[in-house]
């Protein structure tokens, strides 16, 4: 059985001679309801995008965006800001945290739990340079039982199934991700 498409968000890095780059593509399931992750590919072809360009160690940073694509990440139905801010943070955490090597793909999204618990998944891509198709790599499965103030979790590798803690090392983007109303 096929898994369905997840709201959320896809990042990721890119270092370039002249900055490092920041993709963000806003990913919501409600929009693809037939779709599949089988064609996650085709869905990150067509989703809102921005992307943060970060320099001199992140003191830096200039936002690009499609003034016409759906970047609205706030609750108040207008992009404005606001959403500038959120998407920025989310971005800057992304480039911040240790776990995830540079250069690397994570897809963050929501998993069910009941309040104040929050739950997100972290799946790390590698990119096939022969296919340029994307790999699970690796699953970091995180969970706050305090409405999003510090989250813990493990790593779970999706070919072996071994599982490994890792900490609270992911707080900040996590903290940064649950702030899109996706």
């Amino acid at each position: 059985m096929s898994t369905p498409i997840k709201t959320g968000a896809y990042l990721q890095q890119i270092e370039t001679p002249q900055d490092v780059q920041v993709i963000v593509k806003l990913i919501r399931a409600d929009k693809h309801p037939d779709k599949t992750m089988e064609q996650f590919a085709d869905i990150l072809a067509s989703a809102p995008t921005v992307t943060l360009h970060i320099k001199d160690g992140g003191k830096t940073l200039k936002l690009d965006l499609d003034p016409k694509s759906d970047i609205n990440v706030t609750p108040d139905n207008c992009i404005d800001e606001k959403d500038n801010a959120i998407l920025t943070d989310v971005a800057l955490a992304f480039y911040q945290q240790q776990i995830i090597v540079p250069e690397g793909i994570a897809y963050l999204y929501r998993l069910p739990a009941e309040p104040p618990e929050l739950r997100v998944d972290v799946e790390v891509f590698d990119i096939d340079e022969d296919d340029h198709q994307l790999y699970s790599r690796v699953v970091f499965e995180t969970k706050s039982a305090d409405a999003g103030l510090s989250f813990e979790g493990s790593e779970r590798n999706p070919l072996t199934g071994q599982v490994f803690d890792y900490g609270a090392a992911l707080n900040e983007l996590l903290k940064a991700f649950i702030k899109l109303k996706l």
